[in-house]
């Protein structure tokens, strides 16, 4: 508490911007409000700085976001006499303000800096990094969390997102500089990113329009004839989907009009974050009983949701079950060109750990290798990365994580919520073609390699103090006090993990991870599981989920 109250009066002393000096009145007499804003500096999680936007150094803020920029100016001048940098954001609040603070540093230390003028997808920020021959990104954004929040992700010149050994430097870079200090005198320029980019972006994303060949004429026919229904949750989605729709020939697009345009407020969608069914609740106002498909993308577009008819009613799709249907998908498609369906194991699959296991068996049948990466779609980049320098980078097939992060292609080195669009609109109209839905398609998998089902929940905490508590859990577990779930004996798989997840394997192919979020006060658990239906699944599931929060609820 020392440290929180020392480092407040701090701040307060310092000349600092109205919105955050009357916040720093209003907490004036509130120890907790102080403690949770200034007990410790904002540290670089699963996709570098994110948080409330607020006055602290536990919070989003220009002076926060000007300290971090100072850090990673030093990184880039340690190794490159005259660093360029691309700058991105999102439509959230202060987004456009947090570029031009990061700009205007940059500038002043002899870094050119090039700024998007409106608003961008994560992917393309990616993809301008290579495209501008860039040394870095900086994208500010908080992808789907609630308007309160805003982040600050880094990129290296591979457009991957900065892994941990690179963000361990560029963090003690920042912790040596001051939290108050004005930009320098340096002679970097700052240019508005080239509208090429934009054209050459979306080229790249319609260039991974996979289709087998043989059958094209049947697939723009069955193109024709889905009818969907899009909401880009006021984010920029709406810049990019509408055409990528018109390139497909999609001629029935129902548009949420109330989320096309940009607002960080999220007026109608609080938590814009197609994990929440909450979501889509104006998009199924608009869907008829034509309507086919409901997809939605997140503000900064890097992520996909979608609903699908099963039964006469609309369901949310899983990252898991929309990742597993676009893996088949690609498989197929590639292993029809070659001739044959088995692709000898030359192209490659990733996807975090704590993805649909169900994954592999569909590699297996292709004969594609398949292999499992930290949560974090850098880390599936990285492995992008490998392949290139051994002259595979073709052997990229494809890589997700069931937080509806999805990537076909090699154009960018992060997950693309526009280019899913684009997958999962192709493959639902080919199944349309056959009489069938996403959900058919699920379930001929289940027919053929059994009945399963998977589901993600997060323990959420409201303040630092509660901090210690996901310690606490996450040692429960690490000292082997879990032993048994649904009535079975529990292994730890300590081998093929990494080392702050929990990963419990069960008889009958079950399965339980635990790991804490690496950008929220969350503990998120991911249970899968198998049985004879998919009721049965699904109730495996649920009663894994209930079990483990039953068993770390007094913890």
């Amino acid at each position: 508490m020392e440290k929180a109250n020392r480092q407040y009066s701090y701040w307060r002393e310092q000349d600092l911007p109205v919105k955050l000096r009357e916040e720093a009145s209003a907490i004036e007499n509130d120890s907790d409000e102080i403690y949770d804003r200034f007990c410790r500096d904002m540290t670089f999680g699963t996709s570098g700085l994110r948080g409330k936007m607020g006055l602290g150094t536990n919070r989003i803020n220009e002076i926060v976001i000007r300290r971090a920029t100072m850090g990673v100016a030093d990184y880039l001048l340690s190794k490159h006499r005259r660093p360029k940098a691309v700058i991105g954001y999102d439509t959230r609040l202060n987004s456009r303000k947090y570029a031009d603070v990061t700009a205007r540093v940059f500038a002043g230390r002899g870094i050119d800096a090039y700024v998007f003028d409106l608003p961008t997808p994560v992917p393309e920020v990616s993809f301008a990094i290579r495209y501008l021959g860039a040394d870095c990104g900086i994208m500010i954004t908080a992808s789907h969390n609630p308007k309160e929040y805003n982040g600050y992700k880094v990129y290296d010149h591979f457009g991957n997102q900065i892994d941990d050994l690179k963000a361990r430097k560029v963090e003690g870079y920042i912790n040596s500089r001051p939290y108050f200090e004005t930009e320098e005198g340096g002679n970097g320029n700052i240019y508005s990113c080239p509208e090429d980019v934009d054209k050459a972006y979306f080229k790249a994303v319609s260039d991974q329009r996979l289709f087998w060949t043989e059958d094209m004429d049947n697939v723009r026919e069955a193109l024709s004839g889905i009818n969907v229904v899009y909401t880009p949750l006021n984010g920029v989605g709406g810049r990019y989907v509408p055409a990528v729709f018109e390139n497909l020939g999609v001629k029935n697009v129902k548009y949420v009009k109330e989320q096309m345009g940009f607002d960080g407020e999220f007026s109608t969608c609080p938590s814009p974050n197609p994990e929440n069914e909450k979501v889509f609740d104006l998009a199924l106002s608009c869907a008829g009983d034509g309507t086919d498909i409901i997809v939605a993308t997140d503000p900064d577009s890097d992520r996909m949701g979608v609903m699908a008819k099963r039964d006469g009613r609309f369901y949310r799709l899983t990252g898991d079950q929309a990742g597993l249907l676009m893996l088949d998908y690609v498989c197929w498609c590639h292993a029809h060109r070659i001739g044959g369906k088995n692709m000898r194991g030359q192209k490659m699959v990733y996807k975090s750990f704590v993805s649909s296991p169900y994954a592999e068996d569909i590699a297996r049948a292709y004969r594609v290798h398949i292999k499992n990466v930290p949560t974090g779609f850098k880390n599936i980049a990285l492995e992008m990365e490998l392949l290139k320098e051994a002259g595979r980078e073709e052997d990229f097939l494809f890589g997700f994580e069931e937080s509806l992060g999805y990537l076909y292609g090699n154009y960018t080195r992060d997950k693309d919520g526009i280019l899913a669009v684009q997958m999962i609109t192709i493959i639902a109209a080919c199944l349309k073609a056959q009489g069938k839905t996403l959900f058919d398609r699920l379930a001929e998998f289940y027919g053929t390699y059994g009945y399963a089902g998977s589901k993600a929940i997060a323990l959420e905490f409201s303040s630092e103090k509660e901090r210690e508590k996901i310690n606490r859990i996450m040692e429960f577990l690490f000292d082997g006090n879990m032993t048994r779930l649904l009535g079975l004996p529990l292994t730890v798989d300590a081998t093929h993990c990494c080392d702050d997840m929990f990963r419990a394997l069960l008889p009958g192919g079950h399965q339980i991870i635990i790991r804490p979020s690496g950008t929220e006060l969350k503990l998120k658990i991911y249970a899968f599981a198998k049985g004879a239906s998919r009721e049965q699944a699904a109730d495996n599931v649920d009663r894994l989920l209930s079990e483990v929060k039953d068993a770390l609820g007094d913890i």
